[in-house]
């Protein structure tokens, strides 16, 4: 019961403070904190490097206006400088674990530098403490993963309420008032992460959305000719770069213009798109199919063996062919092996030279391209 409970209030907390990112599986929310802190590493670098001018600015203006004082404000000029050092070098560093080391070592001296420790620290008045409302509301929309976010949230709220109950020279009122103020600064703070997360999934999502219909064909669900042309020739890329030698497989039905002038084109349509399932369910891990355009497919098989191209053909053209016997209608495929040197479109322009062969042979037939 204690541990259902607790599992609830953690679910509960999960979904307050992460919105739809808590509803995502693992894989996809380490991928979704991994898109976004690229996305705000620009934003955080200049927010850290704005908080380092305006507390130099700060330090600067108390000097001007009470020279008396200047001597003393030497720990709050060095972290003021250490500020900016910092920030500058957390703009050029690209790995995660640095930027996570740098960004506390940043906030602890603005922490340390905020709270002002001196020989009268204790006699500050309330308004010294109004730095710190701006740390939730400004810094936490741009920490995305939930961990840094509370930390530094927590380590911002353990000063200032240090410093709350330690001064001497501010009234009850005073302190629940700052109490007040800084309540509602974290809520914000926390309100806006959220909002920016769900904006930036949904973005994402529809971009991927977008994406999709650009580089599907609607009809088939397959890949068109420009989802071709920008995915078949990286993964042929990567496949022969891991030794592999991928096959590539140009189909055509086969007395496509007959079944169109015979039976209507919603007839030529269904058939399509009959053809389309057919691939899709056929196609494995890392294989890709396109429809090229009318009646024309091409499928590309990157660590398929010769042997394994030509059973794919095989029960594709069989498959299809029981499916559209009632049409007339059957498949011509020609296949095309990588060979050293070769491009995408030179295995495309000998698999496509190989299935006019097989038309020439009397189409329904599988054809190799010659010398493969």
């Amino acid at each position: 019961m204690t541990h259902s409970l607790l599992q609830n209030l953690r679910t509960g907390l999960s979904r307050t403070l992460e919105g739809d990112l808590a509803g995502m599986p693992p894989h996809d929310r380490r991928e979704q904190y991994r898109r976004q802190i690229r996305m705000l590493h620009g934003p955080l670098s200049s927010l850290l490097l704005a908080l380092a001018l305006l507390e130099t600015l700060r330090v600067a203006a108390h000097a001007f206006f009470d020279w008396a004082q200047a001597a003393a404000l030497g720990w709050e000029f060095a972290a003021a400088a250490g500020m900016l050092a910092l920030a500058a070098v957390y703009r050029r560093v690209a790995s995660l674990r640095r930027r996570v080391l740098l960004g506390s070592a940043f906030f602890a001296v603005l922490l340390l530098s905020l709270a002002g420790f001196g020989d009268d620290w204790r006699q500050m008045p309330a308004l010294s403490l109004a730095g710190f409302l701006l740390i939730p509301v400004g810094v936490l929309p741009l920490l995305v993963r939930p961990r840094v976010a509370l930390a530094v949230l927590a380590a911002s709220t353990f000063v200032a309420g240090t410093l709350l109950l330690a001064l001497e020279s501010i009234t009850v009122d005073e302190r629940l008032l700052f109490g007040f103020y800084y309540a509602m600064s974290a809520t914000a703070g926390l309100t806006l992460r959220r909002a920016r997360a769900n904006l930036a999934i949904r973005l994402d999502q529809r971009v991927e959305t977008l994406w999709q219909r650009a580089v599907s064909d609607p009809l088939t669900g397959l890949l068109n000719r420009q989802g071709w042309i920008s995915l078949a020739g990286t993964a042929m890329g990567d496949a022969v770069a891991a030794g592999q030698r991928p096959v590539v497989l140009f189909i055509d039905v086969d007395h496509f213009k007959r079944v169109n002038d015979a039976h209507g084109h919603l007839v030529g349509d269904e058939i399509l798109r009959e053809l389309g399932h057919l691939i899709d369910a056929r196609v494995g891990p890392g294989e890709l199919c396109a429809r090229l355009g009318g009646e024309e497919f091409a499928c590309l098989l990157p660590g398929a063996t010769d042997d394994q191209a030509e059973r794919f053909a095989m029960r594709l053209a069989n498959d299809y062919r029981e499916r559209a016997e009632r049409f007339g209608s059957t498949l011509s495929i020609g296949i095309a092996t990588h060979r050293d040197g070769d491009l995408l479109n030179d295995m495309l322009a000998r698999a496509d030279a190989a299935l006019y062969q097989a038309k020439r042979d009397g189409r329904d037939r599988i054809v190799y391209a010659a010398g493969d």
